[in-house]
């Protein structure tokens, strides 16, 4: 038995173990035949379309003040997430919250649930894009049914933000689509300001070799002002490609740290906070 029990790997063991776990833990709650099942409570369905509505009607003028955070990465981080929710909503000066994926490790319902009870009480908005690990799973259903589109956009004051999903190899090398990124970018003329949001930054192979030179032409060509990223676990600043346009990577939420943007007509600026 010790023998057939060294074959599995680490990660397939803790898999196995977190859904112990999690089957376990429902004897507590009311009927939860599988934790798989997407049941959900009304405010957790359509998250992004109703904190989208809640950023646009914040009616801010391009002269306005504009200031959000970046964070990704909170699978598992629970602890770190209540403290981060705490930090930001003491401030006071946030406009909303951009979540760059990777909330949960499993794409279980119980995990998106629990990320959503902590930064539901931020006191602001905030808008979530898919990560790779909430695309394994029945993730995918699970996001859909609470977060929506897996790509998206929205404007305020002077600035277009568009979220791309880029989960390359759980979306069988399908995405990112980035004709409608293209479209999204061609229709952000009027705007000083476009940020593009994603998990996966493009020089990681997970993004697909075949689409990362497209997307840094189109990133430079239509002069996106940052383009925004998660996944590696760490803070990274850089300029690829032609040197144009920089590119930010935001450290995960296990080192306490978010980034806050303002933007002031065509000037942006982050910086790095620690909590």
């Amino acid at each position: 038995m010790l023998q057939n029990m060294k074959r599995f790997s680490r990660p397939v063991v803790a898999s196995a173990t977190f859904l112990l776990l999690a089957l376990g833990g429902q004897a507590c709650e009311e009927f939860e035949y599988s934790p798989y099942e997407v049941r959900l409570e009304e405010d957790e369905k359509d998250i992004n379309k109703r904190n989208i509505a809640n950023i646009e009607a914040l009616a801010l003028s391009p002269e306005d003040t504009l200031r959000f955070v970046l964070t990704a990465d909170v699978q598992g981080f629970y602890e770190e997430n209540e403290a981060m929710v705490k930090h930001i909503r003491q401030r006071h000066d946030i406009d909303f919250l951009l979540m760059g994926g990777d909330l949960t490790d499993f794409g279980l319902v119980k995990e998106f649930r629990l990320i959503h009870q902590d930064f539901k009480t931020l006191g602001i908005p905030y808008v979530a894009v898919i990560g790779n690990h909430d695309a394994v799973n029945n993730g995918q259903e699970a996001f859909t049914a609470m977060y929506g589109d897996y790509n998206t956009s929205f404007a305020v004051g002077n600035s277009k933000f568009i979220l791309l999903n880029t989960n390359y190899i759980e979306f069988k090398k399908q995405v990112p689509d980035l004709d409608w990124l293209e479209q999204e970018l061609a229709a952000s003329a009027a705007y000083e300001n476009v940020f593009v949001l994603s998990h996966i930054p493009p020089q990681n192979y997970e993004f697909g070799e075949e689409k990362s030179a497209r997307y840094y032409k189109l990133i430079s060509d239509y002069k996106v002002r940052y383009s925004l990223h998660g996944h590696n676990h760490s803070f990274d600043y850089y300029f690829p490609y032609d040197g144009t346009v920089p590119y930010v990577q935001t450290a995960a939420a296990e080192d306490r740290e978010y980034l806050v943007f303002t933007v002031i007509g065509d000037n942006v600026t982050f910086e790095r906070v620690t909590f």
